[in-house]
């Protein structure tokens, strides 16, 4: 077997071969992969075994030239996990000795894999999460028993409040969800997302069937939303937003039910409720009040200064920064579009 660095945009059957290798994340598609290179101009450079001219094995991996924070391998930016495809113990140390390799040659400063446990060889970890993910294959009365009585009790209100619910994968759907999140990230002290990478979501995602935005109103007017993207039989969790001014209506618990039963209905596995801080307590509690299987998944960051593995640095970026809550909407906007490419 041989590495070769790869770019996904090559290869017209590229999600294709990701179902040969077992790969069902969303996060290993072109899809992705084309959102991330048109919003923040990132490079791909995907690492495969390739064997008798099949892939064999998959790494993903962004190359990123900041100039304000430097060169590095990412794999891959804003992916809550990115699972290595295809390893087992003998070539997991190939392709780690490969990718040094690689990143010496691309002078990164260091290079990240986000779940590096599927190389399936012994490497420190640099920082843990926790994944939620929901079984949906026994259907609607399966997952409701599933429910704490909190949340049952919040999707009641939600409803007897007259709470209404569409899906919808429709530009105009990303407009009103992307309004509240800029609302929501500015409460939690973090400069929102560019709209321009949502628009690009919608054109290579979710015009393309791969997603859908889902969006709780209340008397005509939009209270909380979310977006999720699905590949193969698994479905995603990407982002949730709401107006915090309409919390007691429950929009975003009304939200999540109609999302799962949606996906149950129309056929999916499983629904991944993405990655969480082992410290947002709240956060945990609400994924865990759905019945969700939880998991650890590791970090691995390899720093090209000190030649080694770099061990537990786990941050709370959750908390953000007191002066992104105290600006206007319009200039945390402007913030995110300037920097969020560099935050990667």
């Amino acid at each position: 077997m041989q590495f070769q660095v790869v770019n996904p945009f090559d290869y017209a059957e590229w999600n294709e071969r990701l179902a040969s290798l077992g790969s069902s994340s969303f996060f290993n598609t072109v899809q992705w992969a084309r959102v991330l290179s048109a919003s923040y101009g990132y490079e791909p450079c995907y690492i495969v075994g390739v064997n008798d001219g099949d892939f064999v094995s998959l790494l993903p991996m962004m190359h990123i030239n900041s100039w304000l924070t430097g060169r590095r391998g990412v794999g891959l930016p804003f992916s809550d996990y990115c699972e290595p495809v295809g390893y087992d113990g003998d070539r997991g140390e190939a392709v780690d000795a490969y990718l040094k390799q690689l990143g010496r040659k691309k002078r990164w400063r260091y290079f990240e894999i986000r779940n590096a446990g599927a190389l399936k060889i012994s490497i420190p970890s640099s920082a843990s999460y926790l994944t939620h993910s929901l079984d949906l294959k026994h259907g609607e009365q399966y997952l409701s028993d599933k429910l704490e009585n909190s949340v049952r009790t919040s999707i009641r209100k939600a409803r007897k409040a007259g709470v209404e619910v569409t899906v919808s994968g429709e530009l105009d759907a990303v407009r009103v969800f992307y309004k509240l999140n800029c609302i929501t990230r500015k409460r939690h002290g973090l400069p929102p997302q560019p709209f321009v990478f949502f628009q690009n979501l919608h054109q290579q995602v979710l015009a393309k069937g791969m997603g859908e935005v889902i969006t709780a109103w209340h008397e005509g007017k939009a209270i909380a939303a979310s977006l999720y993207c699905h590949f193969g039989r698994k479905a995603l969790f990407k982002y949730g937003a709401s107006d915090k001014r309409f919390q007691d209506l429950r929009g975003s618990t009304l939200v999540m039910w109609e999302a799962i039963k949606h996906y149950a209905l129309s056929g999916y596995d499983q629904l991944s409720l993405g990655r969480t801080e082992p410290t947002n307590a709240g956060l945990r509690r609400f994924k865990l009040g759905w019945g969700a299987a939880e998991a650890e998944i590791c970090y691995t960051k390899y720093d090209f200064i000190r030649n080694r593995y770099v061990e537990n640095i786990n941050c709370t970026s959750d908390s953000g920064y007191g002066l992104v809550k105290m600006l206007p909407l319009s200039c945390s906007r402007l913030i995110g579009t300037l920097l969020y490419k560099h935050m990667a």
